[in-house]
């Protein structure tokens, strides 16, 4: 399997199934997406650094037939592509959580 259809048949899917259950809660809202973008800027500035150099230096490698073949530095775009959404879906997951404590 590719990793694109590996996003699209697994992370995808999850992401809107927990959107739907968070928008269902009215979980949603302004300060949930500005917490939400400042925690893609966080991951993003936290991963590609060292994620690129991972790769660069051989500690670990993309089969380049199963990406979509467009490199970004030394990683796949299909590897940006996960950075953000499995952080979208944590935080999603995070907030239905959070959504359905009872407070004592």
């Amino acid at each position: 399997m590719t990793y694109p259809r590996i996003l699209f048949y697994f992370v995808v899917p999850a992401i809107a199934l927990a959107f739907a259950s968070t928008w269902a809660r009215k979980r949603i809202d302004a300060q949930f997406a500005k917490a939400l973008g400042a925690l893609l800027v966080i991951v993003y500035a936290a991963t590609v650094p060292w994620d690129n150099l991972a790769v660069k230096w051989g500690i670990w490698s993309f089969d380049w037939e199963k990406t979509a073949g467009i490199r970004l530095w030394y990683l796949p775009l299909e590897e940006y592509l996960f950075f953000g959404l499995e952080t979208v879906l944590a935080a999603l997951l995070f907030q239905t959580l959070r959504s359905t404590r009872t407070t004592p």
